[in-house]
């Protein structure tokens, strides 16, 4: 059947999205486009300083918080009075630029310049407010903030170098140093760098008692002729041969002319049905089981540092430090589990023959329905931003589509019943006694909504997603269902 583009109806108001929006997908359907086009990708470096490199680090780090927090103090104070106009902000930018720039160098302006940025976002989140265009979901506006923790008041350390002020210069596979002109530095670093072009501001965070370094590369653009060092080489060399031209985003053409529909969960963090009647549920279980471990242990220290505040024992600033470090280990955690269950799904459905994908999109689930699934563990509006920049490797695109009533309405025969869907996730047509497993129902749906009526011709595979990789849990042939590696593959 002839690939036909979805349109929405302009009629009804599902999940109560707001009337004066007809089309509630329209600027994140806007979003993806722009991202499909942009050709920038960021690489995360681990800086490992020595103990007098770090005490420079932290000079400079707390030379740019002051700058960024006088800054925004200046200006909060103006606006709460209505008089921050753009004269008085340039005014009051070229006052502190004067101010910092012995300490910082030509640095401060990157600084002054990200402190902008902030501000111009404020200000179109207010006049879209005014003109009542402002989304449902965001009910306060608030002026940028400074850059310290709200409980104990201790500087968040950020670093902001030009693009033109440092340059890399590796050393073995996934090893290098880091070279800050200004400050006469050479930091070495661990990390691999897969892409090849233009590199842009360079940001230094101290976060968890780490140093990481943060490098935007526009990948195949020259460097100017003023900074010729200021070009992003790979370190290393892909393992798989995932990376042929890193000059690219784009690395593969796909090899077939299939389809695939896509049901974003959490249980089965992906459903999966393809044209040619294959279907696959990627299992999430591993990513909850990660959240609600760490889940006890941030309420544990928050208990206890509230304890020991309450009672005027300072050691609580200490159990403060481990609250927010078991933050940031879970979030690193469970990015890490999701960005590895969306490069084994690219790599699974490029070789599948799979050329374009759409994806159901909850519209304004958190925001009408939130809960602690769908807002804390049930990352979806990041996961189909980081589908879009693993999938554009493959050459695979993606489009987005509303999934209403994807979940109630059976894929057999095309009624909504009653308690459809029962215990466990399965889905039972109640005309024809037929059962189906509910999330691999709502991706049929998917289907259905865009002229695809697929019918499942081939057993369900299921696959694991855990920190080693993703495991299958579908018995090979000849296979012991006792066997751990198919009964436990996290073992």
């Amino acid at each position: 059947m002839a690939d036909r583009k979805f349109r929405m109806s302009s009629g009804g108001n599902p999940r109560g999205v707001s009337a004066r929006e007809p089309d509630p997908l329209q600027s994140f359907r806007e979003l993806i486009e722009k991202r499909k086009k942009n050709n920038k990708r960021a690489v995360r470096l681990r800086l490992l300083p020595e103990k007098h490199e770090e005490e420079i680090l932290f000079d400079i780090g707390l030379a740019s918080v002051r700058l960024w927090n006088e800054l925004n103090y200046e200006k909060r104070k103006l606006f709460f009075r209505d008089s921050l106009t753009p004269e008085k902000r340039a005014e009051i930018n070229r006052k502190y630029y004067h101010k910092y720039k012995k300490v910082l160098g030509v640095n401060a302006g990157q600084i002054i310049d990200k402190n902008e940025e902030t501000w111009e976002s404020f200000f179109e989140l207010l006049k879209m407010k005014r003109q009542r265009r402002l989304p449902s979901h965001i009910s306060k506006i608030s002026p940028p903030g400074y850059w310290k923790d709200r409980i104990t008041g201790k500087k968040k350390i950020h670093i902001l170098i030009r693009n033109d002020r440092y340059y890399l210069e590796p050393i073995s596979d996934g090893e290098g140093r880091l070279i800050l002109k200004d400050f006469k530095l050479s930091i070495r670093y661990v990390g691999r760098i897969r892409w090849e072009g233009k590199q842009g501001r360079l940001e230094i965070i101290y976060e968890a008692n780490r140093w990481f370094a943060y490098i935007p590369i526009e990948v195949g653009e020259k460097s100017s002729k003023s900074n010729l060092k200021g070009y992003i080489k790979p370190s290393y060399k892909d393992k798989k041969n995932r990376i042929f031209n890193p000059k690219s985003i784009k690395q593969r053409d796909p090899v077939g002319d299939k389809k695939a529909f896509i049901d974003i969960g959490l249980n089965n963090l992906f459903a999966i049905v393809v044209s040619d009647g294959s279907a696959l549920l990627v299992k999430g279980g591993s990513i909850k089981s990660e959240y609600y471990w760490w889940k006890r242990e941030i309420s544990t220290y928050q208990a206890v540092r509230d304890l020991l505040r309450n009672a005027e024992i300072h050691k609580w600033v200490e159990y403060h430090e481990k609250y927010l470090k078991a933050l940031y280990k879970r979030n690193e955690r469970l990015r890490h589990l999701y960005r590895t269950a969306i490069r084994f799904l690219a790599e699974m459905l490029w070789s599948r023959g799979v050329e374009k994908i759409y994806i159901g999109y909850p519209i304004m689930l958190s925001q009408n329905n939130g809960n602690e699934y769908n807002t804390n563990i049930w990352w979806y509006r990041k996961i189909i931003l980081w589908m879009i920049d693993v999938f554009i490797e493959y050459g695979i695109d993606i489009e987005i589509i509303p999934e209403d009533h994807t979940s109630i309405e059976c894929s057999i025969c095309g009624e909504i019943h009653k308690n459809g869907r029962i215990y466990r996730g399965l889905y039972v047509c109640r005309k024809t006694n037929k059962k189906i497993n509910a999330d691999i129902n709502a991706a049929l749906n998917i289907a259905r909504k865009i002229g695809y009526k697929i019918i499942i011709s081939r057993k369900i595979e299921s696959y694991l997603i855990t920190h080693n990789g993703v495991k299958s849990l579908t018995p090979r042939q000849r296979a012991n269902t006792r066997d751990p590696e198919v009964r436990n593959p996290a073992l």
